[in-house]
């Protein structure tokens, strides 16, 4: 019985992280930013009226990036949450100037070090890992089981080690900064970016707890039949 609730349990979590990691690596919402220029007017010094302007949106993942341009009132009235949510409601019609392009969320390499590597090494190991606990079940392998929690356990560093890189380029490096000084000095001196973590970022943890918690649990299961 210990075994059945232990197997149980691990399966769940197996489970739960799989798709959590599905859903923050194959959703495009690390990072929302939207950014704004107001420019004078000819022959003024002031600053053109809030609703003349428009803003750009951003929303970026691991491998995309896309971006649209919506009003500023639009945009004040709405802000990052009721944007990301009109962007799923099918009755909404979708900014005619969204551009999505291919780009790695992270400025790595840094001393061979790539975020893509060990986002697909995660997702790989889980799935591999989950694959060797459901044929391990009818033959009742427990080295099928050490090994696939083993794979579990594997996937849930790798994709903490991904969270940990994004962390260090949002909170520690200064290249979002950087970006947004260059803007200003070679462009637009009133240019203003605003940054938050989007939904799949909130997902990622989840998806780490469920899947380090699975894999010890497999790994348990695995010595308990062999006891």
């Amino acid at each position: 019985k210990k075994i059945s609730v232990l197997l149980f349990l691990a399966l769940f979590f197996g489970a739960v992280g799989f798709l959590f990691m599905l859903l923050c690596c194959g959703t495009e919402y690390w990072l929302l930013a939207a950014e704004s220029c107001s420019r004078p007017e000819e022959g003024r010094g002031v600053s053109r009226p809030t609703d003349q302007r428009s803003v750009r949106i951003f929303h970026e993942g691991l491998f995309w990036r896309c971006s649209f341009t919506v009003d500023m009132h639009f945009w004040k009235q709405n802000g990052f949450l009721k944007m990301f949510l009109l962007n799923f409601s099918p009755s909404v019609t979708q900014p005619s100037s969204r551009l999505c392009q291919t780009a790695f969320l992270f400025p790595f390499p840094v001393k061979g070090l790539r975020a893509d590597i060990f986002l697909v090494s995660g997702v790989a190991a889980v799935v591999t890992g989950g694959f060797l606990v459901i044929c391990a079940g009818p033959l009742s392998k427990h080295q099928l089981y050490k090994v696939g929690g083993t794979l579990q356990l594997c996937g849930g560093l790798c994709l903490l080690a991904v969270l940990l890189m994004y962390l260090i380029w949002v909170q520690v490096l200064d290249t979002l900064e950087q970006f947004a000084l260059h803007q200003r000095v070679s462009s637009c001196p009133s240019f203003h970016l605003s940054v938050q973590h989007g939904p799949s970022f909130l997902l990622a943890p989840v998806a780490v707890f469920f899947c380090l918690l699975a894999g010890p649990l497999f790994i348990l299961v695995g010595r308990k039949l062999h006891q």
